[in-house]
């Protein structure tokens, strides 16, 4: 059985010729109704050089001032754990270095470390300005306080508004761009051209959204909030409506302004990652407090779940099939819907999210015998003990763990544990800790002596050799089995969607490391934080200790892990012993000054087991919820090469804390 067609898979693909997907081939004429023609089979590189002016919709737009991100910056050592806003600072190089130039610093989508020298290819995705790019870059430089490549960031925001047309939609230009078309692919490889070059991509449109609402907040005197206006708008007079469901006509990727009466729903797999839409136009509605967006949102929630989801939360690749579903854009139209019954409290949509959350928790059950033989299942509970998330779901085949699936996951299970709709922090602490974690390229040694064996890479119009290790390092992995960052090494590397989606999925986490509400602070997550009110510093897995550094007095609550029982902890302020009261997993610490250093101690060790994880049998070492060993070790890039946290003695290292003035 292939793969459903997902974006994930066309990524994988996009460093193969263009003729793999038809490219350069009639791509077939698409009904009378529809507005303008078929891109013609002709040259694309035709009278084209680098530099060559890009033909955007709007050229004119409003002057903006991009401000620098205020904050305290200070330096501590702090214990050798993980440290998500550090990680943050890497993940900017990893956001604003793969990029082109002579393009407005387009980014390259997709990067292949296994190719001799490694390569990174431009393929038709419009990144930064689809998958929330820009709002990670905002978001990580929110938590790090980084200051690489601003003038890369405005450039984005400044093209931002050069896509968008009269009519508030936006516009993929094609002139300037001869990759616009590498891989773009539909469900009957149908594009549609608009007057001066350009595609309408309803996916694009909802990508923008999102990052339009978070500049809407760091910036409510810019042109953000009135072009996410004007964008929900023409996507509510382009979108078919069909009583309590809308959609776009004949695709998400490209639809068409004159429409029969009453199109039929598009259901073809790739249609799912309209889930994007569903994100974008909660967040912006919500920011915006905009009725007609909250509208859409729920009729087109209503199209997805008739379409993509069982009733009982599954996920469907087409009506009624569970198998061979791409589970990240599931799991992203679970954020958009769990957003948008936030923002209208429609507890019907809330208790879908949770019961699709929950089925989503559960696909540790896959195919344990080779392809062709799709009748024999057995439970691989090991999945979620390391946070791996198959990117497919009910496959026959090895799958790898996306980390768009991850970042998505990590969004939902803090948003609905801070909702109080479920418990699921220990479930995130563990993704955290290990599968996202190792998704993250840091260490690029290896890409060097790997790819000396690969297939020859040569520069071309749309693909370049340099510096790619360096410029890459900080984004992440597309394809990583349970025990190798390079997968299963076919055709992997960094997506610029994984990038974009596990940036996101860093902030997602440290935002919700710390609750603050009326004078009462809780540390959800036994993770390095610092913030206005309190210095959280983990020796988690050293050491069964944390500390909290007091900023501002505060009624302090401190939650154990699932692996810690209440009767083991104990606690001390300024070294004095402190009766700990409970509630529930929290141990109220209570009240505290500024100045106090309250410390939590508790038992930690290893735990070895013997586990399935991906039709594959595994032994993990654990400690605590850090996994610091797995056997058989992988072959590229060995994922969990932790010695060093099997030691009861931390390792201590300086950092800049950033503590920001802005919040989103």
């Amino acid at each position: 059985m292939p793969h459903t067609m997902t974006r994930r898979y066309l990524l994988k693909a996009g460093a193969m010729s263009a003729t793999a997907f038809g490219i350069g081939k009639s791509l077939g004429s698409m009904p009378s109704s529809a507005l303008g023609a078929t891109h013609p089979a002709v040259s694309v590189l035709a009278g084209w050089k680098p530099g060559d002016p890009i033909g955007y919709i709007n050229p004119s737009i409003p002057d903006f001032q991009l401000r620098s991100y205020q904050g305290k910056r200070y330096e501590v050592t702090v214990p050798d754990t993980l440290d998500l806003a550090e990680r943050a600072r890497v993940a900017v190089n990893g956001l604003t270095e793969p990029v082109y130039e002579p393009a407005n610093f387009e980014v390259y989508s997709v990067f292949s470390p296994l190719s001799n020298p490694p390569s990174m290819t431009l393929l038709c995705w419009m990144e930064p300005w689809e998958e929330g790019w820009i709002d990670a870059t905002t978001r990580n430089r929110l938590m790090s306080g980084s200051e690489q490549n601003p003038h890369v960031e405005r450039r984005w925001l400044e093209v931002a508004l050069k896509l968008q047309g009269a009519d508030g939609l936006l516009y993929t230009p094609l002139k300037g761009r001869p990759w616009g078309l590498e891989g773009f692919q539909l469900s009957k490889a149908q594009a549609i051209k608009y007057p001066g070059d350009q595609l309408l991509q309803p996916y694009l449109c909802g990508c923008m959204l999102r990052s339009l609402a978070v500049y809407a907040k760091k910036d409510p005197n810019g042109p953000w909030k009135d072009s996410a206006r004007r964008l929900i708008d023409g996507l509510n007079d382009l979108a078919v409506v069909d009583g309590e469901y809308a959609y776009f006509w004949p695709s998400f990727f490209s639809a068409a302004k004159n429409k029969p009466a009453h199109p039929p729903m598009p259901a073809d797999p790739i249609e799912v990652e309209g889930t994007n839409v569903v994100l974008g136009l909660a967040e912006a509605s919500q920011v915006l407090g905009y009725e007609p967006g909250l509208k859409l949102t729920k009729q087109v929630i209503n199209y997805l779940r008739k379409t993509f989801y069982g009733l009982d939360g599954s996920f469907y690749s087409v009506p009624a099939l569970e198998k061979n579903a791409h589970s990240g854009a599931h799991l992203r139209g679970l954020l958009g819907m769990e957003k948008y019954a936030e923002a209208t409290g429609d507890k019907e949509v809330m208790e879908f999210v949770v019961r699709s959350f929950e089925y989503a928790l559960s696909l540790d059950v896959n195919f344990t015998t080779g392809p062709g033989d799709e009748s024999v299942f057995a439970l691989t509970p090991g999945e979620e003990l390391v946070g791996f998330f198959p990117d497919m779901t009910h496959s026959p085949y090895l799958e790898t763990a996306e980390t768009d699936g991850i970042g998505d996951l990590l969004a939902l299970g803090t948003r609905l544990s801070e909702a109080g709709m479920g418990d699921y922090w220990d479930d995130v602490d563990r993704r955290v800790r290990n599968q996202l974690a190792e998704n993250q390229l840091l260490e690029i040694d290896w890409i060097y002596d790997v790819s000396e064996k690969g297939p020859t890479a040569k520069a071309t119009y749309n693909t370049t050799i340099d510096r790619v290790a360096e410029r890459m390092r900080g984004g992440f992995a597309g394809n990583p089995s349970p025990n190798d960052w390079a997968g299963y090494g076919t055709k992997s590397g960094v997506g610029s969607c994984c990038t974009a989606y596990g940036c996101n999925g860093l902030y997602w986490v440290w935002e919700k490391i710390l609750s603050y509400q009326e004078g009462k602070l809780k540390v959800n997550l036994l993770l390095n934080r610092a913030s206005r009110w309190a210095d959280v510093d983990s020796y988690i897995p050293y050491q069964g200790r944390v500390e909290v550094k007091i900023k501002e007095p505060v009624d302090l609550s401190i939650r154990i892990p699932e692996w810690v029982k209440p009767e083991q902890a104990r606690c001390q302020i300024d070294g004095q012993e402190r009766t700990l009261g409970w509630d529930g997993r929290y141990a109220k610490v209570g009240d505290v000054k500024a100045g106090n250093l309250a410390k939590l101690t508790f038992p930690i060790s290893e735990r070895t087991d013997k586990v399935w994880i991906e039709k594959r049998e595994f032994t993990v070492v654990r400690k605590g919820n850090d996994v610091v060993s797995i056997d058989p070790p992988g072959v590229y890039r060995p994922l969990y090469q932790r010695q060093h946290y099997r030691q009861s003695q931390p390792r201590m290292r300086k950092v800049t804390r950033f503590v920001s003035e802005e919040t989103l």
